[in-house]
């Protein structure tokens, strides 16, 4: 009977993240990691960010499990491109990994540390013109 409840509690907590954090990389990127313990019963990541000013979360990648465990993405995209893929309108940045599991779905939020300054914004937007 114990093992049966081991068995289950294992089951329904099969994704554990033990990692998740955004980092400024160089002027007009941001680097998005986290780490999973396991990936048991792992379908899918859904990346979202949300600006200081917008009204709700925009996905900006969706990311197929590799089974490699540890994860980045390289947000290149916060200066340029349609209204419904980036943020114009600055930090504060928060990012949202929503992990999907057999067991349901796992939400995390971070924040960015640290926010680009307004020479570093307006450079990524004059870099992201030639891009």
């Amino acid at each position: 009977m114990l093992l049966t409840l081991l068995l289950a509690a294992t089951t329904a907590w099969a994704v554990t993240v033990t990692l998740f954090q955004a980092t400024l990389e160089g002027t007009s990127s941001v680097k998005v990691e986290w780490e999973v313990l396991n990936e048991n019963g792992l379908t899918g990541f859904d990346l979202y960010r949300k600006g200081a000013t917008d009204a709700s979360f925009n996905r900006i990648s969706a990311i197929t499990p590799t089974g490699q465990r540890r994860y980045q993405y390289l947000d290149a995209n916060l200066y340029r491109g349609p209204a419904s893929t980036s943020s114009t309108n600055g930090g504060p940045y928060t990012y949202r990994l929503i992990v999907k599991a057999a067991t349901g779905e796992q939400t995390y939020t971070t924040v960015l540390s640290q926010s680009p300054s307004a020479v570093q914004r307006s450079w990524g937007s004059i870099k992201s013109m030639f891009r």
